[in-house]
């Protein structure tokens, strides 16, 4: 989803600079990925070596099958990203998969990696807790600083918000989940349903797992050799039947999956006639090709979704997620606010400490000066002592700002002028 960014100005050297570099499922696929996972050392031990090696003066690793990435405080940031492609061992043409940000930028894409805006699944919660763990491997390895603690602490917070005040992880997108979620519609209470899986590879362990979670306790498994089905009924707590059982079983199920390759639909309209229950009856087939005859959902009381049909749902959902998502970036931004008005103060805090010191050098100058030449001070000492001290901070005051917003300008040229309505234009050189 494209977003805009707006303009972040260019931060003092006082304050260290902040620098996030990786790769992602975005930027690198699954091979090379798989390939990075196996030849980096672990995540602690890669940011400590960071650091040792003086390339951050603090460092934390975030590893993912989705990403891996560096976060580094210090340093030019050419040093990470050096390191960094020596580790992956990229091809040249190759190399532009590794994105790098710095300072505020790379604080936002923290800040929408914690809150799932940036994850293959929008809105899916498993990667905070992933950045959390990233954060504590840093803090054991004793590379995390005063800086990268509020970064990551921020992020918690700021991912906490998103997820607490927009529907970003109201919506599943997975076909599993949307099955589960078309079932609660139906039944009232999905732990008094029984749910027959026929089939017992992976789509049928993830719908289990999604229905297990969501209350369901009675499991009937089907596939062509109970010994598999066994082993999946078993892990549910549940009962595992042959192929040719599933008329007599679908007799007592309210929930049927059908996720098993076959060349003809497995159950059909004389499969259902057969069944004696007069309840509702919610079949979900995942099959390609289709497990259940599409006639089926001709029957009364009789709930047909084939996978072209979750698919449908799960992408109508996905809009749901990405609108919400848009107000997870107003989220993030005024997270990111909050951020740059700390960094703000960091950057200052030389200055206020500089400026604390020449105040004390000031009065301490003067009273030594007053006192050293009358050895009393009169009413209309303290006065004078009190008018040449605010004269003096008042010039230091000054020379400092000056400095300061010396500092942080762009460039020389003068800024363009300002026409106000009602006033005359005035040429610059007039």
């Amino acid at each position: 989803m494209s977003q805009a960014v707006r303009t972040i100005p260019t931060t003092e050297p006082s304050a260290p600079h902040l620098f996030l570099t990786g790769v992602s499922y975005r930027t690198l696929d699954i091979e090379w990925r798989e390939k990075l996972a196996q030849v980096a050392p672990s995540p602690e031990r890669l940011a400590d070596r960071v650091v040792r090696e003086g390339l951050a003066k603090e460092a934390a690793v975030i590893s993912t099958c989705n990403r891996f990435e560096i976060v580094a405080v210090g340093g030019d940031g050419g040093g990470v990203r050096a390191f960094f492609e020596s580790l992956l061992a990229l091809p040249r043409e190759s190399s532009e998969s590794i994105y790098q940000y710095s300072d505020l930028h790379a604080v936002r894409h923290l800040y929408r990696v914690s809150s799932s805006l940036d994850s293959m699944v929008l809105g899916e919660g498993q990667i905070l807790g992933q950045v959390k763990r990233a954060y504590q491997q840093a803090v054991e390895a004793g590379s995390v600083g005063s800086y990268l603690h509020h970064l990551f602490q921020s992020a918690f917070r700021v991912a906490k918000k998103v997820h607490t005040h927009t529907d970003i992880a109201q919506n599943g997108v997975s076909l599993s989940y949307v099955a589960v979620r078309l079932a609660q519609q139906i039944f009232s209470e999905l732990a008094d349903t029984t749910v027959l899986i026929i089939g017992s590879g992976e789509m049928a362990e993830l719908a289990a797992l999604h229905l297990c979670s969501h209350g369901c306790q009675k499991i009937v498994v089907a596939n062509r050799t109970v010994e598999r089905a066994a082993q999946l009924a078993e892990r549910f707590g549940g009962l595992a039947v042959s192929l040719s059982d599933v008329d007599r079983a679908i007799d007592q199920a309210d929930i049927v999956i059908g996720s098993i390759s076959i060349d003809r639909p497995i159950l059909t309209k004389a499969s259902v006639r057969a069944r004696k229950a007069s309840k509702p009856l919610f079949l979900i087939d995942l099959g390609v090709p289709r497990n259940f005859s599409p006639a089926l959902a001709e029957q009364d009381n009789l709930y047909l979704y084939n996978i072209d049909d979750l698919a449908a749902i799960a992408a109508e959902n996905k809009a749901l997620r990405e609108d919400a998502a848009k107000e997870a970036d107003i989220v993030i931004e005024h997270g990111l606010m909050h951020f740059e008005r700390w960094r703000t103060r960091l950057e200052a805090k030389p200055t206020i400490v500089d400026v604390r010191g020449r105040i004390q050098d000031i009065c301490d100058a003067e009273l030594r000066a007053a006192v050293g030449a009358s050895g009393a001070l009169s009413q209309e000492h303290i006065q004078q002592i009190a008018h040449s001290i605010s004269q003096k901070i008042g010039h230091e005051l000054t020379s400092m700002l000056e400095r300061h917003i010396g500092a942080r300008a762009v460039d020389d040229e003068e800024p363009p002028f300002l026409i106000v309505p009602g006033t005359p234009v005035r040429s610059r050189g007039a």
